[in-house]
C-alpha cells in the first residue's frame, strides 16, 4: 500500500471511531422525517431506552438558558456547538436531572426550534410537521400543530 492509501485508511478508520450515539440519534429522527412527510415524528422511539423527557435548545442556547430549560445544570456549551451555531437544535435526552444522550440536529432536516414546552415527556414526544411561509419545516407539538392550522 503506498502512502496515500494508509493515510487515507487510517483517515476513515479515525472518522468511524469518533462517530457516536449522538449522530445515530440524528440520523433515527431524520430517518422519520424523510419516510412519510404526512407521518408524525415519534422521539419516543429514538436515544436511548432510559429518557424520560426531551429537551430542546435553540440556537444560540448558552449555558444559563439551558439550565432554565432542563432544571438543572449542564454544560451545553461546552459539549456541544449550540452556543454559535443557528444550523442545529440540540435534543437532550434526560433521565431525573441528568442528560443521558444528546444529539446536535441539523434544523434542516426538522426544526425543533419552535416546540413548546421546550421539554416532552415520552408520552408527549409526538411531533408534526409545520411549514413556514418559505418552505421550511418546523417540528411542534400535535397541539401547535393544530393551533397554527386552525389560525391560517
Amino acid at each position: 500500500m503506498n502512502n496515500r492509501a494508509i493515510t487515507f485508511t487510517a483517515l476513515l478508520f479515525l472518522l468511524s471511531a469518533c462517530s457516536d450515539s449522538r449522530d445515530k440519534i440524528s440520523i433515527q429522527i431524520e430517518t422519520q422525517f424523510n419516510a412519510n412527510p404526512a407521518e408524525p415524528i415519534n422521539l419516543a422511539l429514538v436515544g436511548p431506552s432510559a429518557w424520560e423527557r426531551v429537551c430542546v435548545l435553540g440556537p444560540y442556547t448558552n449555558n444559563e438558558r439551558t439550565e432554565k430549560i432542563l432544571g438543572f445544570k449542564w454544560d451545553s456549551e461546552a459539549k456541544t456547538s449550540i452556543g454559535g451555531n443557528d444550523g442545529i437544535n440540540v435534543l437532550a435526552f434526560v433521565q431525573g436531572s441528568q442528560v443521558i444522550a444528546y444529539t446536535e440536529h441539523p434544523r434542516s432536516k426538522g426544526d425543533f426550534s419552535k416546540i413548546e414546552p421546550k421539554c416532552l415527556t415520552r408520552d408527549q414526544a409526538i411531533v408534526v410537521r409545520q411549514s413556514g411561509d418559505d418552505g421550511w419545516v418546523f417540528l411542534v407539538t400535535n397541539q401547535q400543530g393544530n393551533t397554527s392550522t386552525a389560525d391560517k
